[in-house]
């Protein structure tokens, strides 16, 4: 595989210098050594796309060897090479190979790294307590915030929660925060799925279950807070004094209250941080009493200069070394303080997350790493891996910047198990430089380090750079070579004093990459305008960028636009949309469900349906012509399934709203079958459900002819001719993050780990000051690799655009090397740098004009490699909507008593009838009433609007107080409840079978009695005598009969 006897290689593959050639050829020489070998090979990568693009190489790749295609001789080359194989015989085998992987798909281990452990967690779910068929959630944030609401739901006044709540909110109050906290429980709720509170949830659930322990703490910090504050005041108070008992006022000193005095006028104000009191001024006179006064009164003589410098200065210089130690103090302690109260709630969100996901039979996707890691706990040999089905020995992991801790700890195990075995050979590929995923926990320390992750590494990893660029121009790589190096440079000034700064030079050790053409083409434009109408400036910057490289002959494929955020992409394209709609644009953002004029009127239709309140959808809905057939169908559709409903409204739909739409459509309704798989067919949660996650989720276009719109971190692993990249000038931190934080300084320390606010006026100068600065590391690395990842798209021109700005916005950093970049690069550059009013605007290199590409041959590389078909656009058909000819049929006994047999009028009157009937034909005795009611409640018959328990309870208990009736009821009697009679009727000349509705005997009399609630009619005394004559025939001569007219409870006796 390698020139190497160590079991691990690891590439550190900078951009464009062919990761994903060097992952095929290990993969394939593998295969061509043992053509089955590939069900002991794991190959993994971080997303769907990329899986499936290495599948697809693979396959191709094999395919083109053992056909010898000219595609393949790259990589034949190098098999020959490194194997000693002939063409022939590597032929031969990669055609075993190949048929081999088409019969044994299942066995084809390539696939990301998440799709790698559910794998294992599904082949675990006896042991796990998991049942088989669990759905995997992916939406943390919605499952997180349905847990806070039903938690607060499900609150009462005596709850320890609802008072640690109301407490929150009263601190709120006071701090004129605002009253309403739900929101903010919810934002800070989602940490529980954060890997450094997983990791410390344990001590930290213990710590706050201690009794008492949360009030000490707190109490102690408020003390420790208060203690601090009162010393400030106290300083500024007694400074004040001394001036007081001298006759002087702060005004009689230079500057007044703006000099020196200002330090202590701004304490007495509670103002105590450095940029509040530190001053230039008063960091001027606390070295020097001459700055106290005016020039004249500096004499030894002068009363006031003396008393400054035996007395003011050196009480200024020792209140400001007690200000340190008090500030600190109390900084730290406003720090910790802050979201203490939300912390405490965080076990039970994190407990109401597990009941719901155990109530709806599903696991959360971001759960698995830690239940996994738990079960391993650094065992030599997890039985875990048992559960893959196959003997690995062979490891590979791509885009290893991106493994998070936890994932890394749960495949460690794995490849160390790899790498004890002989002839193993497994390989990392990844670049620190593109790790731009931390948000996602990803550790770009983890490649930066990876020889110290193994033991004896001399003999286990070799680690080697992959430095040739086979995307870019020669003038691109120049420029980035340059940049970059510049940028390390710049950014390790910055972090001067940090014991971090090694590990940032470290990751950009590699930055230079060798040329694979050393024809000096490319061009690269870099323009940083002035704040004053940067809007529309820099909308109009583009669209000359595009119109220039239209001009020389691109095609507006061949142009990317790449944006640090969503909002900017949208920008762009409502400001082309609206002055050049002939600049054809494409995003994801156009192929989403909510871009589509059909979905959107099947969601607002459901709206409606729903709520018939909504003002709306119901203008929506009249708008385009449908508004009438859901209104008069609303009744009907609610009695639905909801995938039926949504057929039916869209056979509503006019064909003017559905042209052009199938495949919006089409995608739709896979989103709704896959929704309705897991979860209840209930309007309103799939609208909640639409307006969360769904309506994102975009369609495969096959427009391809368009300028390109995305962000950054989806242009990872992508390559155009073009790129622009606009608004290079976010900004670098986030100051309304959270930081999880481990006190290492009593008291604060009882704490194991705190959440702080980030910022670096917050967090400097206070306990948590390293923590902040191992923070900002990690910032200034993702800023640096975003640059980085943008840049290293390009392969002919790139044009970067931002604002003049300060060191807090990105394009600070083009600003602090401008000077140098354009020495090193040779060039010059137009505009002021110091003057933040002009435009710097820097060119390198210059714009080739388009190569027409060669005629395609009659059998084109595509044509003769199966697996390389290009794909073609195929015209969707139009959905056509059909009736359903299905009916509901009840299947309980339920259809008996809401059949209407004499109208609307009577169902109540009727209804109550016919359950009173099945009431009394059912029971023995009155005391079997409840049950009787029970049962018809499970059946679906009790209870609606029509039939309510209190109504039906009163009215069989007043009839069973009476007399007569409760005779029938009492327990001397055995009673036949809806006996049949069969009996052959000689006049009809056919067997017939009556059923009365009860006979009671106690074997001497026999007693029967039918239940009526109409009127009155003779063909029941006759009904009544049919069943005492054939009573009387089965030679029982003792028979009664009766009528009993349940509701006027009247009672006929039958002669």
């Amino acid at each position: 595989m390698v020139n190497s006897i160590n079991p691990l290689t690891v590439y550190k593959a900078s951009a464009g210098s062919g990761k994903t050639f060097t992952l095929t050829v290990e993969y394939i020489k593998l295969l061509i050594q043992d053509p089955s070998s590939f069900h002991n090979i794991l190959a993994v990568t971080f997303t769907n796309k990329a899986t499936e693009e290495m599948k697809m190489r693979i396959l191709s790749m094999l395919y083109g060897l053992s056909r010898q295609l000219p595609e393949a001789q790259s990589y034949m080359d190098n098999i020959v090479q490194s194997t000693g194989f002939a063409p022939v015989m590597v032929a031969t085998q990669a055609g075993e190979a190949l048929r081999l992987l088409l019969h044994n798909y299942n066995y084809f281990r390539v696939e990301t790294i998440d799709k790698f452990f559910q794998s294992v967690l599904r082949n675990m779910a006896s042991e796990l307590d998991l049942t088989a068929n669990l759905h995997i959630g992916l939406n943390d944030v919605q499952v997180e915030e349905q847990a806070v609401d039903e938690l607060i739901d499900g609150l009462n006044v005596h709850d320890k929660v609802f008072g640690w709540i109301m407490q929150y909110v009263k601190e709120n109050i006071s701090e004129d925060k605002g009253w309403n906290v739900i929101n903010l429980i919810k934002r800070f709720g989602r940490n529980i799925f954060r890997d450094i509170y997983r990791d410390n949830s344990k001590k930290l659930n213990e710590a706050l279950a201690t009794d008492n322990f949360f009030d000490d703490y707190t109490r102690i910090l408020k003390e420790m807070r208060d203690h601090a504050e009162d010393h400030f005041k106290h300083y500024a108070a007694t400074f004040m004094d001394m001036l007081e008992e001298n006759g002087l006022q702060t005004t009689d000193f230079s500057n007044g209250n703006k000099g020196v005095c200002s330090y202590f006028i701004k304490m007495g104000n509670g103002k105590y941080g450095d940029a509040d009191v530190l001053t230039n001024t008063v960091k001027a006179a606390m070295e020097d009493a001459d700055k106290w006064v005016k020039k004249a009164e500096r004499t030894p003589d002068n009363p006031k200069y003396k008393l400054v410098c035996e007395t003011l200065l050196p009480y200024l210089q020792e209140t400001e070394r007690m200000r340190q130690v008090q500030s600190c103090l109390y900084v730290s302690a406003n720090l910790t303080l802050r979201h203490l109260n939300q912390l405490r709630l965080l076990e039970n969100i994190e407990k109401t997350i597990r009941e719901m996901n155990s109530d709806a039979n599903r696991f959360l996707l971001s759960d698995t790493q830690h239940l996994l890691n738990g079960m391993i706990q650094d065992s030599d040999s997890p039985f875990i891996f048992e559960k893959i089905g196959t003997r690995l020995k062979h490891i590979m992991i791509d885009e290893f910047q991106d493994t998070s801790t936890i994932q890394w700890k749960n495949f460690k195990i794995l490849l160390m198990d790899c790498m004890s075995n002989e002839d193993t050979q497994n390989l990392i590929v990844g670049d620190v430089k593109q790790s731009i995923y931390r948000w996602r926990s990803g550790d770009w320390k983890l490649l930066n380090n990876i020889e110290s992750e193994f033991p004896d590494q001399s003999q286990s990893v070799t680690v080697k750079s992959l430095v040739t660029n086979y995307r870019s121009d020669y003038n691109i790589i120049t420029f980035n070579n340059v940049f970059f190096s510049l940028a390390t440079q710049y950014e390790a000034r910055s972090l001067d004093g940090s014991n971090e700064v090694d590990q940032l030079i470290q990751a950009y050790a590699d930055v230079e990459q060798k040329p694979h053409n050393t024809q000096e083409r490319g061009r690269v434009e870099m323009t940083l305008m002035p704040s004053t109408e940067y809007g529309e400036q820099i909308m109009e910057k583009i669209h000359s960028m595009i119109t220039t490289i239209l001009e020389r002959g691109h095609t507006p494929s061949s142009i990317a636009i790449l944006c640090r955020s969503k909002s900017t992409i949208q920008e762009i394209a409502r400001f082309f949309g609206e002055n050049y709609p002939s600049v054809p644009l494409i995003s994801d953002e156009a192929f989403r469900l909510d871009a589509s004029v059909a979905v959107n009127t099947l969601i607002s239709a459901l709206r409606y349906v729903s709520n018939p309140e909504s003002s709306i959808d119901r203008a929506y809905l009249k708008q385009v012509g449908i508004l009438a057939p859901v209104e008069r169908t609303r009744e009907q559709l609610l009695t639905m399934p909801l995938y039926d409903m949504v057929q039916t409204i869209y056979a509503m739909l006019d064909e003017d709203i559905c042209c052009n739409q199938s495949a919006y459509i089409f995608a739709f309704f896979d989103q709704l079958a896959k929704y309705l798989k897991d979860n209840m067919s209930d309007i309103d949660d799939f609208l909640n459900e639409w307006d969360n996650t769904l309506h994102e989720k975009a369609i495969q276009s096959s427009m391809d002819n368009g300028i390109r719109l995305l962000t950054i971190h989806k242009s990872k692993g992508l390559e155009y001719d073009h790129i622009i990249i606009p608004a290079c000038d976010w900004k670098l931190e986030q100051s309304n993050s959270t930081l999880w934080c481990t006190p290492k300084v009593d008291p604060f320390s009882r704490m194991p780990l705190v959440p702080i606010d980030f910022s670096k006026k917050g967090m400097v100068n206070s306990i948590y000051e390293d923590d902040y600065y191992y923070e900002h590391l990690q910032n200034v690395v993702d800023n640096l690799n975003l640059l980085y990842v943008a840049f290293t798209r390009a392969k002919s021109s790139l044009y970067i655009l931002g604002k003049r700005g300060t060191q807090a916005m990105r394009s600070g950093l083009l600003e602090g090397i401008w000077d140098d970049l354009a020495q090193a690069l040779n060039t010059t550059y137009t505009g002021n740098l110091d003057d933040k009013t002009d435009t710097l605007h820097l060119e390198f290199g210059s714009l080739p004009a388009a190569q027409s590409k060669p005629a395609r041959t009659q059998q084109s590389t595509e044509e003769r490699n199966v697996f390389r078909k290009t794909s073609a656009p195929m015209d969707m058909p139009v959905i056509k909507a059909y009736k359903s000819v299905a009916t509901f049929r009840q299947s309980n006994q339920s259809i008996e008593f809401t059949h209407d047999n004499e109208g609307d009028n009577h169902n109540q009157y009727i209804k109550l009838g016919n359950v009173l009937h099945k009431v009394f034909s059912s029971i023995r005795t009155s005391a079997d009433i409840d049950k009787a009611l029970q049962r018809l409640e499970n059946d679906g018959i009790l209870y609606d609007n029509e039939v309510k328990r209190e109504q039906l309870v009163s009215m069989l208990r007043k009839r069973l107080d009476d007399d007569r009736v409760s005779e029938w009821f009492s327990p001397r009697w055995t009673v036949l409840n809806e006996c049949s009679l069969l009996f052959y009727d000689r006049e009809l000349q056919k067997s017939r079978l009556l059923r009365p509705d009860r006979v009671i005997t106690d074997g001497e009399e026999y007693i029967v009695i039918d239940f009526k609630f109409g009127t009155p009619k003779e063909e029941y005394h006759t009904q009544v005598r049919e069943y005492m004559r054939l009573l009387s025939e089965m030679g029982h001569s003792r028979v009664k009969g009766y009528l009993w007219f349940v509701y006027s409870n009247k009672i006929e006796e039958v002669k």
